[in-house]
């Protein structure tokens, strides 16, 4: 699900950063990306937000990138009417 992403800065021991570098060269994912794993999956249980809930990677699936898709759906599976 996409969302607005907020900057931040943080200071990591060197164990810390380690770890994370040799994560990163592993599973190809940036530093960045690999925090905003660990905090969901710290968090999101106790929040209620079920985030890694299988059903939820189907959200966007059908995204045509039109603003106007929600309210004239017929016009875009079936075309204009004759």
């Amino acid at each position: 699900m996409e969302s607005i992403k907020h900057r931040t800065q943080i200071s990591l021991d060197d164990w810390q950063y380690q770890t994370l570098l040799d994560l990163s060269r592993k599973t190809k994912k940036s530093l960045s990306a690999l925090i905003r794993e660990m905090i969901s999956e710290k968090f999101a249980p106790t929040l209620g937000v079920a985030e890694n809930d299988p059903v939820y990677s189907i959200v966007g699936i059908g995204s045509s990138g039109q603003k106007h898709t929600t309210r004239d759906h017929d016009v875009v599976l079936y075309g204009k009417k004759p």
